[in-house]
């Protein structure tokens, strides 16, 4: 925008989980690409110190500690309220930005963009208990309405956004999220070898990275199709699931052992940074039944490893997962069996257009692009704010 520089954004990392959730991660990749490709951009992130190291590009008088007792969850959301738009105003900055619903400001000094990854307690109203229910479905949506920007991260999340929580549409915009290409890309076959002898991989193996959480990552029919697959075709693989424990893990957990074929199935836990890519690459295929995505990064990012994936064909999966992706009714375990029969079965030609076919997809996806939209949606909102004390 012309006449102007230095555009000061304090970007709140306070619920950023050491980086090993969603939000977490889109966290550290935007502000990276806002410090390193957005100049116009002086950005500051306020964190805890135990995550001061996911952000090296970021220099010490641009980072505001957040008290360490306020890491819980109600006294991090008070912090928020309470401290954060204070915060903001004595750095001078421009606007704030916060990036998960559940850290929306009530009131704040300085202008507010806030970017929403799912509409999930209406979606899911089993997923949470009474008082996370009402936080979702009645003071989330009554926070929303005030806040004057909304980026959402996929056409379904814009949508539900609108409908669900009665924002005014003129209120949000879509800016996908991006994805790391240096580190999800087309890996060395020597190193993905490697890798399989490293973690015993003799067999072909389907993979489903998501946290364990029941019932709302659907791990259980995933299960079940593929115990039918052994069954039923004689698959002679394995079942991958890397993720965190969550909400339900336990249910999951005695799935597993509970299975005929629990010698096939690998509960693998947090795969770090250095591995995720490796599990891509060497993996038959990304299977992904999860019943609620806002976005669904992994299926970008195993299609940029040049790994085929099937979906569910639900909220914001199908159009994340492109013309490459097959797509399965996540609430029928025979339809996720039969896409699970048909990634094995494929012929050396489809699999391997398949995979060109993904990583072309999954190329036109950058956290470079996502910024470069953030920074318009600054620079609108604070526009409109001096047109505001012009008038």
């Amino acid at each position: 925008m012309e006449g102007w520089c230095a555009l000061k954004v304090l970007l709140s990392a306070g619920m950023i989980q050491g980086g090993r959730s969603g939000v977490g991660r889109y966290v550290i990749c935007l502000a990276e690409a806002m410090v390193k490709e957005q100049p116009q951009v002086e950005l500051f992130i306020a964190g805890f110190d135990q995550d001061r190291g996911l952000f090296p590009w970021i220099d010490q008088s641009h980072w505001v500690s957040i008290p360490e007792k306020m890491s819980g969850g109600a006294q991090n959301l008070l912090w928020h309220q309470l401290s954060l738009g204070n915060i903001a105003k004595h750095l001078g900055a421009d606007l704030l930005h916060i990036p998960s619903y559940r850290r929306m400001l009530i009131q704040s000094p300085v202008p507010q963009v806030a970017t929403i990854h799912d509409c999930a307690p209406f979606v899911l109203r089993d997923k949470y208990d009474f008082a996370r229910g009402f936080f979702g479905r009645v003071l989330v949506p009554w926070i929303a309405r005030r806040v004057p920007e909304i980026i959402a991260v996929s056409e379904t999340t814009g949508s539900d956004i609108v409908h669900f929580m009665k924002v005014a549409k003129e209120q949000v915009t879509v800016i996908p999220n991006g994805m790391d290409h240096t580190m999800f890309r087309i890996l060395n076959e020597d190193a993905i070898q490697a890798f399989k002898k490293r973690k015993g991989l003799e067999q072909p193996f389907f993979l489903y990275v998501a946290r364990l959480e029941h019932p709302a990552k659907n791990h259980l029919r995933l299960i079940n199709a593929f115990e039918k697959l052994i069954e039923n075709d004689g698959f002679s693989g394995q079942l991958v699931l890397p993720g965190a424990p969550w909400h339900g893990s336990e249910v999951i957990e005695e799935a597993v052992r509970s299975s005929p074929h629990r010698e096939r199935i690998r509960l693998e836990g947090f795969v770090d940074n250095d591995d995720l890519p490796l599990w891509y690459a060497a993996a038959e295929a990304l299977v992904f039944p999860s019943l609620m995505e806002g976005f669904g990064l992994p299926l970008l990012e195993a299609q940029a490893c040049g790994t085929r994936i099937a979906c569910a064909n639900s909220t914001s999966l199908p159009e994340v997962a492109g013309p490459a992706g097959l797509l399965f009714d996540g609430l029928d375990e025979e339809s996720i069996y039969e896409s699970m029969k048909t990634l094995a079965e494929m012929s050396p030609e489809e699999r391997l257009q398949k995979e060109k076919a993904g990583v072309e997809w999954a190329a036109k996806f950058t956290w470079s692009a996502h910024a470069e939209k953030a920074v318009e949606v600054y620079e609108k909102l604070l526009q409109r704010e001096q047109e505001k004390l012009k008038s």
